[in-house]
């Protein structure tokens, strides 16, 4: 039975050893791991955008007006006729004011 808790003590050092240096490739798997998991998020936020302008081109494909309209809402351009509302947000005056010291 002690030869099992030793062999068992044994490994653990190992591998407490091994995650502690960093050239025996435990601390780079780790360092990729977690490269990984910010590249797979990022991934996720490409697809999301991707499937959102898929979206969108099916929708200026389908109504020939939606094209004209999104130029015009693009480059701020209106239609002889048309009245354009443009609203500007509201400066929050705790911020815009200066600090009293």
């Amino acid at each position: 039975m002690k030869a099992v808790g030793l062999g068992t003590l044994i490994i653990v050092v190992l591998a407490m050893t091994a995650m502690l240096d960093h050239d025996s490739g435990v601390g780079i798997w780790l360092e990729l791991r977690d490269d990984l998991a910010g590249v797979a998020d990022r991934v996720d936020v490409l697809v999301a955008q991707n499937d959102s302008l898929a979206r969108e081109i099916e929708l200026l494909e389908a109504d020939p007006t939606a094209i004209d309209r999104a130029i015009r809402e693009e480059m701020d351009l209106a239609l002889p006729g048309e009245v354009v509302f443009r609203f500007v947000p509201a400066i929050d005056s705790a911020s815009a004011s200066p600090a009293n010291d």
